[in-house]
Protein backbone atom coordinates (compact mmCIF):
# COMPACT_ATOMS: atom_id res chain seq x y z
CA UNK A 1 0.00 0.00 0.00
CA UNK A 2 1.31 3.40 -0.91
CA UNK A 3 2.16 5.52 2.17
CA UNK A 4 0.24 8.73 2.62
CA UNK A 5 2.43 11.78 2.45
CA UNK A 6 2.36 13.61 5.79
CA UNK A 7 1.61 17.32 5.53
CA UNK A 8 4.33 19.39 7.16
CA UNK A 9 2.43 21.92 9.29
CA UNK A 10 5.49 23.39 10.97
CA UNK A 11 5.10 26.37 8.69
CA UNK A 12 1.92 27.21 10.64
CA UNK A 13 3.65 27.31 14.01
CA UNK A 14 3.41 30.46 16.11
CA UNK A 15 5.90 30.32 18.99
CA UNK A 16 5.15 31.62 22.46
CA UNK A 17 7.96 31.96 25.00
CA UNK A 18 6.61 31.64 28.53
CA UNK A 19 8.46 32.89 31.62
CA UNK A 20 7.01 30.86 34.51
CA UNK A 21 9.26 32.48 37.12
CA UNK A 22 8.10 35.95 36.07
CA UNK A 23 4.48 34.93 36.62
CA UNK A 24 5.28 33.64 40.11
CA UNK A 25 7.21 36.84 40.86
CA UNK A 26 4.25 39.00 39.73
CA UNK A 27 1.86 36.92 41.82
CA UNK A 28 3.98 37.26 44.94
CA UNK A 29 4.20 41.05 44.57
CA UNK A 30 0.42 41.44 44.34
CA UNK A 31 -0.07 38.98 47.21
CA UNK A 32 1.54 41.47 49.57
CA UNK A 33 -1.38 43.82 48.90
CA UNK A 34 -4.35 41.44 49.11
CA UNK A 35 -5.85 38.14 48.00
CA UNK A 36 -5.52 37.38 44.29
CA UNK A 37 -8.34 36.28 42.01
CA UNK A 38 -7.23 35.66 38.43
CA UNK A 39 -9.78 36.22 35.60
CA UNK A 40 -9.69 33.47 32.99
CA UNK A 41 -10.94 35.91 30.34
CA UNK A 42 -7.42 37.43 30.38
CA UNK A 43 -5.75 34.20 29.26
CA UNK A 44 -7.24 30.76 29.80
CA UNK A 45 -4.19 28.80 28.66
CA UNK A 46 -3.74 25.65 30.76
CA UNK A 47 -0.02 26.30 31.18
CA UNK A 48 -0.75 29.55 33.04
CA UNK A 49 -3.54 27.99 35.10
CA UNK A 50 -1.29 25.12 36.20
CA UNK A 51 1.35 27.61 37.34
CA UNK A 52 -1.22 29.60 39.31
CA UNK A 53 -3.02 26.59 40.81
CA UNK A 54 -0.66 25.87 43.73
CA UNK A 55 -0.31 29.59 44.48
CA UNK A 56 -4.08 30.05 44.59
CA UNK A 57 -4.64 26.91 46.66
CA UNK A 58 -2.25 28.11 49.38
CA UNK A 59 -4.26 31.13 50.49
CA UNK A 60 -7.72 32.67 50.23
CA UNK A 61 -7.26 33.24 46.49
CA UNK A 62 -9.18 32.07 43.45
CA UNK A 63 -10.07 32.17 39.77
CA UNK A 64 -12.65 34.50 38.22
CA UNK A 65 -14.87 32.81 35.66
CA UNK A 66 -17.23 34.44 33.17
CA UNK A 67 -18.81 31.40 31.53
CA UNK A 68 -19.63 27.72 31.90
CA UNK A 69 -16.75 27.05 29.51
CA UNK A 70 -14.35 28.62 32.03
CA UNK A 71 -15.84 26.48 34.79
CA UNK A 72 -15.45 23.29 32.76
CA UNK A 73 -11.85 24.13 31.92
CA UNK A 74 -10.99 24.57 35.61
CA UNK A 75 -12.96 21.48 36.58
CA UNK A 76 -10.94 19.44 34.05
CA UNK A 77 -7.79 20.68 35.80
CA UNK A 78 -9.27 19.64 39.17
CA UNK A 79 -9.66 23.16 40.54
CA UNK A 80 -12.02 23.17 43.53
CA UNK A 81 -15.24 25.13 42.70
CA UNK A 82 -14.80 26.82 46.09
CA UNK A 83 -11.79 28.56 44.53
CA UNK A 84 -13.95 30.04 41.76
CA UNK A 85 -15.97 33.24 41.58
CA UNK A 86 -18.51 33.82 38.81
CA UNK A 87 -18.25 37.49 37.79
CA UNK A 88 -20.58 37.76 34.80
CA UNK A 89 -23.37 39.97 36.17
CA UNK A 90 -25.17 39.73 32.81
CA UNK A 91 -25.46 35.93 32.90
CA UNK A 92 -28.91 34.45 32.63
CA UNK A 93 -30.77 32.50 35.30
CA UNK A 94 -29.96 28.97 34.12
CA UNK A 95 -26.21 29.68 33.86
CA UNK A 96 -26.00 30.90 37.44
CA UNK A 97 -28.12 27.99 38.66
CA UNK A 98 -25.94 25.46 36.83
CA UNK A 99 -22.78 26.83 38.43
CA UNK A 100 -24.35 26.89 41.88
CA UNK A 101 -25.50 23.28 41.50
CA UNK A 102 -21.96 22.42 40.36
CA UNK A 103 -20.44 23.68 43.61
CA UNK A 104 -19.54 27.33 42.94
CA UNK A 105 -20.36 29.46 45.98
CA UNK A 106 -18.97 32.90 45.11
CA UNK A 107 -21.02 35.07 42.71
CA UNK A 108 -21.25 38.69 41.54
CA UNK A 109 -24.54 40.55 41.05
CA UNK A 110 -25.50 44.11 40.17
CA UNK A 111 -29.26 44.12 40.78
CA UNK A 112 -31.63 42.93 43.46
CA UNK A 113 -33.92 41.00 41.11
CA UNK A 114 -31.06 38.65 40.17
CA UNK A 115 -30.39 37.95 43.85
CA UNK A 116 -34.07 37.25 44.52
CA UNK A 117 -34.03 34.76 41.60
CA UNK A 118 -30.84 33.26 43.06
CA UNK A 119 -32.71 32.66 46.32
CA UNK A 120 -35.08 30.25 44.59
CA UNK A 121 -32.41 27.56 44.85
CA UNK A 122 -29.43 29.00 46.77
CA UNK A 123 -28.73 28.94 50.50
CA UNK A 124 -27.59 32.49 51.32
CA UNK A 125 -25.92 31.33 54.52
CA UNK A 126 -23.42 29.31 52.46
CA UNK A 127 -22.47 31.76 49.70
CA UNK A 128 -20.19 34.75 49.18
CA UNK A 129 -21.64 37.61 47.12
CA UNK A 130 -19.90 40.55 45.43
CA UNK A 131 -22.11 43.50 44.53
CA UNK A 132 -20.62 45.20 41.50
CA UNK A 133 -21.08 48.94 41.59
CA UNK A 134 -20.98 51.25 38.60
CA UNK A 135 -17.98 53.57 38.55
CA UNK A 136 -20.41 56.18 37.19
CA UNK A 137 -21.53 56.58 40.80
CA UNK A 138 -18.36 58.66 41.19
CA UNK A 139 -17.17 59.54 37.65
CA UNK A 140 -20.44 60.38 35.92
CA UNK A 141 -19.07 61.35 32.50
CA UNK A 142 -17.22 58.06 31.88
CA UNK A 143 -19.84 55.67 30.56
CA UNK A 144 -20.09 52.03 31.59
CA UNK A 145 -23.06 49.72 31.13
CA UNK A 146 -22.01 47.49 34.03
CA UNK A 147 -22.66 47.79 37.74
CA UNK A 148 -25.39 49.03 40.06
CA UNK A 149 -26.13 52.70 40.61
CA UNK A 150 -26.10 54.15 44.13
CA UNK A 151 -29.80 53.55 44.89
CA UNK A 152 -29.71 49.97 43.63
CA UNK A 153 -26.56 49.24 45.61
CA UNK A 154 -28.16 50.51 48.82
CA UNK A 155 -31.23 48.36 48.19
CA UNK A 156 -29.09 45.25 47.69
CA UNK A 157 -26.86 45.85 50.72
CA UNK A 158 -29.82 46.60 52.97
CA UNK A 159 -31.49 43.40 51.77
CA UNK A 160 -28.36 41.34 52.44
CA UNK A 161 -27.81 42.95 55.83
CA UNK A 162 -31.20 41.59 56.87
CA UNK A 163 -30.66 38.16 55.30
CA UNK A 164 -28.80 34.98 56.22
CA UNK A 165 -25.84 36.02 54.04
CA UNK A 166 -22.86 36.90 56.23
CA UNK A 167 -20.18 37.22 53.57
CA UNK A 168 -20.90 39.94 51.03
CA UNK A 169 -19.00 42.92 49.71
CA UNK A 170 -18.51 45.47 46.97
CA UNK A 171 -16.64 45.04 43.70
CA UNK A 172 -15.72 47.55 41.02
CA UNK A 173 -13.63 47.61 37.86
CA UNK A 174 -11.42 50.49 36.70
CA UNK A 175 -12.11 50.36 32.97
CA UNK A 176 -9.80 51.83 30.32
CA UNK A 177 -11.64 55.15 30.07
CA UNK A 178 -10.79 55.83 33.75
CA UNK A 179 -7.08 55.01 33.60
CA UNK A 180 -6.03 58.63 32.98
CA UNK A 181 -8.02 59.98 35.94
CA UNK A 182 -5.65 61.18 38.67
CA UNK A 183 -5.54 58.87 41.69
CA UNK A 184 -8.62 57.00 40.49
CA UNK A 185 -8.08 54.02 42.81
CA UNK A 186 -7.76 56.26 45.87
CA UNK A 187 -10.87 58.22 44.84
CA UNK A 188 -12.98 55.09 44.42
CA UNK A 189 -11.83 53.57 47.71
CA UNK A 190 -12.55 56.84 49.53
CA UNK A 191 -16.01 56.94 47.90
CA UNK A 192 -16.76 53.43 49.16
CA UNK A 193 -15.58 54.32 52.67
CA UNK A 194 -17.83 57.37 52.75
CA UNK A 195 -20.95 55.76 51.27
CA UNK A 196 -21.00 52.09 52.26
CA UNK A 197 -19.86 52.04 55.87
CA UNK A 198 -22.08 50.30 58.46
CA UNK A 199 -23.81 48.15 55.84
CA UNK A 200 -22.21 44.86 56.85
CA UNK A 201 -19.77 44.40 53.97
CA UNK A 202 -16.88 42.03 54.70
CA UNK A 203 -14.69 42.61 51.64
CA UNK A 204 -13.95 44.89 48.68
CA UNK A 205 -12.90 43.43 45.32
CA UNK A 206 -10.95 45.62 42.89
CA UNK A 207 -10.44 45.02 39.16
CA UNK A 208 -8.54 46.90 36.46
CA UNK A 209 -5.48 47.49 38.64
CA UNK A 210 -2.16 49.03 37.65
CA UNK A 211 1.12 47.21 38.21
CA UNK A 212 1.78 46.21 41.82
CA UNK A 213 4.54 48.76 42.34
CA UNK A 214 2.11 51.58 41.51
CA UNK A 215 -0.35 50.57 44.24
CA UNK A 216 0.23 52.04 47.68
CA UNK A 217 -0.16 49.38 50.34
CA UNK A 218 -1.24 51.96 52.90
CA UNK A 219 -4.43 52.82 51.00
CA UNK A 220 -5.43 49.14 51.03
CA UNK A 221 -4.74 48.87 54.77
CA UNK A 222 -6.56 52.15 55.41
CA UNK A 223 -9.63 50.80 53.61
CA UNK A 224 -9.63 47.61 55.69
CA UNK A 225 -9.27 49.52 58.95
CA UNK A 226 -11.89 52.16 58.23
CA UNK A 227 -14.52 49.74 56.93
CA UNK A 228 -13.52 47.02 59.42
CA UNK A 229 -13.49 44.45 56.61
CA UNK A 230 -11.72 41.09 56.58
CA UNK A 231 -10.48 41.01 53.02
CA UNK A 232 -9.40 43.00 49.98
CA UNK A 233 -9.51 41.00 46.75
CA UNK A 234 -7.36 42.05 43.81
CA UNK A 235 -8.82 40.95 40.48
CA UNK A 236 -5.51 40.86 38.64
CA UNK A 237 -5.33 39.75 35.03
CA UNK A 238 -3.38 41.92 32.62
CA UNK A 239 -0.65 43.01 35.01
CA UNK A 240 -0.24 39.49 36.33
CA UNK A 241 0.39 37.76 33.02
CA UNK A 242 1.05 40.35 30.28
CA UNK A 243 4.84 40.49 30.63
CA UNK A 244 5.24 36.72 31.10
CA UNK A 245 4.84 35.77 27.41
CA UNK A 246 6.51 36.84 24.16
CA UNK A 247 5.55 35.66 20.68
CA UNK A 248 7.67 34.91 17.66
CA UNK A 249 6.12 35.17 14.22
CA UNK A 250 7.66 35.26 10.76
CA UNK A 251 7.32 37.14 7.50
CA UNK A 252 5.50 35.04 4.91
CA UNK A 253 5.73 37.59 2.08
CA UNK A 254 7.39 40.92 1.31
CA UNK A 255 6.72 43.24 -1.60
CA UNK A 256 6.74 46.80 -2.89
CA UNK A 257 3.45 48.48 -3.83
CA UNK A 258 3.57 52.01 -5.29
CA UNK A 259 6.94 52.54 -3.68
CA UNK A 260 5.76 51.33 -0.26
CA UNK A 261 7.58 48.46 1.41
CA UNK A 262 5.20 45.85 2.83
CA UNK A 263 5.87 42.84 5.05
CA UNK A 264 3.15 40.31 5.76
CA UNK A 265 3.50 38.26 8.93
CA UNK A 266 2.01 34.86 9.66
CA UNK A 267 -0.64 36.09 12.10
CA UNK A 268 -2.57 39.32 12.47
CA UNK A 269 -5.86 40.86 13.60
CA UNK A 270 -7.63 37.47 13.60
CA UNK A 271 -4.84 35.76 15.52
CA UNK A 272 -3.95 37.84 18.54
CA UNK A 273 -3.66 41.46 17.40
CA UNK A 274 -7.37 42.31 17.79
CA UNK A 275 -6.64 44.94 20.45
CA UNK A 276 -5.39 47.13 17.60
CA UNK A 277 -9.04 47.51 16.59
CA UNK A 278 -10.51 47.54 20.10
CA UNK A 279 -8.17 50.01 21.77
CA UNK A 280 -5.76 51.18 19.05
CA UNK A 281 -3.05 49.31 20.95
CA UNK A 282 0.57 49.72 19.88
CA UNK A 283 2.30 46.40 20.41
CA UNK A 284 6.00 46.25 21.27
CA UNK A 285 7.51 44.63 18.17
CA UNK A 286 11.16 43.78 17.50
CA UNK A 287 12.88 42.55 14.37
CA UNK A 288 14.98 39.49 15.14
CA UNK A 289 18.07 40.69 13.28
CA UNK A 290 20.49 38.10 11.95
CA UNK A 291 23.39 40.22 13.15
CA UNK A 292 22.38 42.50 16.03
CA UNK A 293 19.74 40.68 18.06
CA UNK A 294 16.36 42.29 18.71
CA UNK A 295 15.84 45.66 17.01
CA UNK A 296 12.83 47.71 18.11
CA UNK A 297 10.29 48.67 15.47
CA UNK A 298 8.78 52.13 16.02
CA UNK A 299 5.37 53.55 15.16
CA UNK A 300 6.86 57.01 14.53
CA UNK A 301 10.20 58.19 13.21
CA UNK A 302 12.89 58.48 15.87
CA UNK A 303 15.61 59.45 13.38
CA UNK A 304 15.25 61.47 10.19
CA UNK A 305 16.48 58.65 7.93
CA UNK A 306 14.36 55.86 9.47
CA UNK A 307 12.85 53.54 6.87
CA UNK A 308 9.06 53.35 6.61
CA UNK A 309 7.30 50.05 6.00
CA UNK A 310 3.83 48.56 6.42
CA UNK A 311 3.14 45.45 8.48
CA UNK A 312 0.06 43.37 7.67
CA UNK A 313 -1.39 40.07 8.87
CA UNK A 314 -1.55 36.88 6.85
CA UNK A 315 -5.32 36.30 6.90
CA UNK A 316 -5.93 37.50 3.31
CA UNK A 317 -8.40 40.07 4.64
CA UNK A 318 -7.76 43.60 3.35
CA UNK A 319 -8.45 45.02 6.82
CA UNK A 320 -5.78 42.89 8.46
CA UNK A 321 -3.26 45.67 9.07
CA UNK A 322 -0.88 45.91 12.03
CA UNK A 323 0.28 49.40 11.10
CA UNK A 324 2.82 51.72 9.54
CA UNK A 325 6.25 51.13 11.08
CA UNK A 326 9.73 52.61 11.07
CA UNK A 327 13.14 51.04 11.51
CA UNK A 328 16.81 52.01 11.25
CA UNK A 329 17.85 51.88 7.55
CA UNK A 330 20.64 49.47 8.52
CA UNK A 331 18.00 46.73 8.77
CA UNK A 332 15.96 47.53 5.66
CA UNK A 333 17.34 44.56 3.70
CA UNK A 334 16.35 42.17 6.50
CA UNK A 335 12.65 42.93 6.03
CA UNK A 336 12.26 39.91 3.77
CA UNK A 337 10.38 36.62 3.63
CA UNK A 338 11.25 34.33 6.58
CA UNK A 339 12.49 37.22 8.74
CA UNK A 340 11.28 36.87 12.31
CA UNK A 341 9.62 39.36 14.65
CA UNK A 342 9.27 39.15 18.42
CA UNK A 343 6.15 40.69 19.97
CA UNK A 344 6.63 41.45 23.67
CA UNK A 345 4.04 41.38 26.47
CA UNK A 346 1.37 39.22 24.86
CA UNK A 347 0.35 37.30 27.99
CA UNK A 348 -2.94 39.18 28.36
CA UNK A 349 -5.85 38.67 25.91
CA UNK A 350 -3.63 37.92 22.90
CA UNK A 351 -4.31 34.18 22.82
CA UNK A 352 -7.99 34.70 23.59
CA UNK A 353 -8.22 36.59 20.29
CA UNK A 354 -7.16 33.65 18.11
CA UNK A 355 -10.37 33.32 16.11
CA UNK A 356 -11.71 30.29 14.18
CA UNK A 357 -10.65 32.12 11.00
CA UNK A 358 -7.04 31.43 12.06
CA UNK A 359 -7.53 27.93 13.45
CA UNK A 360 -4.88 26.45 11.12
CA UNK A 361 -2.22 28.26 13.13
CA UNK A 362 -0.62 26.10 15.80
CA UNK A 363 0.42 27.77 19.06
CA UNK A 364 3.66 26.22 20.31
CA UNK A 365 4.69 27.03 23.90
CA UNK A 366 8.28 27.05 25.05
CA UNK A 367 9.15 27.70 28.69
CA UNK A 368 12.16 30.00 29.16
Amino acid sequence: MKEKKMLNLEENNIYFYYNKNKLIENFNKFSKLGNIYYPLKTNSNEILIKTLQPLINKENNGFLISSINHFEKLKKLEVDPLHMCFINVLAEYETVKYLYNSGVRFFSFDNLDSIINFLKYADLSKVKLAIRISTMQLIKDKFTHLGADFEETLKILTFLQNSKCKDYGISFYIQNNLKKENNILEKLLKYIQENYDNLGISFVSIGGLEKSEKIKGEIINDLKNKLKINQVILEVGKNLVEDTIEMETRVIRDKMVNGKQIVIIKNGIYSGFFDILLYNKKFSIYLKSKYDGEIKVEYEKTEENDVEFYMCGGSSDSGDKIGKMYINPKYKDELKKDAKFIVKNVGAYFEEFFMPYSSDLKKVFIEV
